[in-house]
């Protein structure tokens, strides 16, 4: 009992301070009829208030972990959907996320080193367009970067996200393509129903989280989910989506999440990361935007539709966004897994030749 006291009084109340924190953000952008409210309110409050000093305490990692399982498993549907219809335009789509890939990787480990005085290593993880925990898990893996670069990694990440979901909020309300609300119940009400196929979907959900933990692969609490849930809706075994309900909570997560790494970076660095992060991200967005013009009169598919699937950002992130606005999630999430699949190739490959020429300089 002394323990659960001591927990309730230190570690716990800051814990249950950050989801009071993160779920009045969310609520406010919700009320107000902000674009992707549960995650851009609860990331920017969140920002604010770890920023401004308060001891927020970061969701632990099997939380973000498990919520990435749902995701994956929550873009099943939408893939399933997409492989049925998968034709030229999907191809030219996936071209134009590798002509990306290899643009940025080229540029931004010259600028990242240049100007940030990255070491290699850093520089080329700064510049894959992957997500924050797939990055440094190659970190990890390849033994690239030191612990004192970790936080310099993640806040150029987590600049580069944070700056993605507050320009396509903007793209998209001047557009007019963000989605109705609705009522502010259906953000947690809509889609719980007690279903034998809701349990099923909980089965999905409950071996994709066991086999990714098991396997230990990079980004596999998304994308084996996605894989195993795209199968199993293909089938047809099941056809209901996942709960709305669910949908916040992630969004919820990912928000306080990405709020208070960016709230709590490296201080004495941070306006230089911080800048250099978002003029490579401003340079990343206007060649996304140009191959999403350019693809988008060969293929037809709506410009916003197309630049969140070239934009640099994680797949989670991504999908949670694209959800929100009502778009063609499986397009999105089937290039941007071609991508991460990409990446997997060349990101591991690319990390030994830059440790094998640090190692040979020194």
């Amino acid at each position: 009992m002394s323990d659960l006291l001591r927990y309730l009084s230190g570690s716990g109340l800051k814990l249950f301070l950050t989801i009071a924190v993160a779920v009045i953000g969310g609520a406010i952008a919700a009320v107000i009829h902000a674009p992707i409210p549960w995650l851009l309110g609860s990331l920017l409050i969140t920002a604010v208030v770890t920023g401004a000093g308060v001891g927020l305490r970061q969701l632990a990692t099997p939380i973000e972990k498990w919520m990435r399982v749902l995701i994956g498993t929550a873009l099943g549907p939408s893939v399933a959907n997409s492989l049925s219809s998968f034709g030229g335009s999907t191809v030219l789509s996936v071209l134009a996320s590798v002509l990306a890939i290899v643009a940025l990787v080229i540029g931004g480990s010259w600028f990242f080193k240049r100007f940030l005085t990255m070491t290699r290593g850093e520089a080329f993880l700064c510049s894959l367009p992957g997500g924050l925990s797939f990055m440094m898990a190659l970190a990890d893996d390849a033994r690239v970067a030191t612990p004192g670069s970790r936080p310099r990694i993640a806040l150029v990440h987590t600049v580069r996200v944070v700056s993605l979901v507050l320009f396509v909020s903007f793209i998209a309300f001047f557009l007019g393509t963000d989605k109705p609300q609705g009522s502010f119940t259906d953000w947690f009400l809509s889609g719980l129903v007690a279903d034998v196929q809701l349990l099923l979907l909980l089965a999905v959900v409950l071996i994709s989280g066991v086999l990714a933990n098991t396997l230990k692969i990079a980004g596999g609490h998304v994308t084996i989910p996605l894989v195993i849930s795209s199968l199993v809706y293909a089938t047809g075994l099941i056809d209901i989506a996942m709960p709305q309900l669910v949908i916040t909570v992630a969004m919820l997560t990912f928000g306080s999440i990405l709020g208070c790494e960016l709230g709590s970076g490296p201080h004495s660095e941070y306006p230089r990361l911080a800048t250099g992060s978002i003029m490579f991200t401003a340079v990343a967005f206007v060649l996304s935007a140009m191959l999403a013009l350019l693809f988008g009169k060969i293929t037809g598919i709506g410009f916003l539709t197309l630049f969140l699937a070239l934009a640099p950002g994680g797949i989670a992130e991504v999908a949670l966004i694209a959800l929100s606005l009502g778009l063609d999630v499986g397009l999105i999430a089937m290039v941007h897994l071609c991508r991460f699949m990409f990446i997997m190739l060349v990101g591991p490959l690319g990390l030994r030749v830059i440790g094998g020429a640090q190692k040979s300089t020194r």
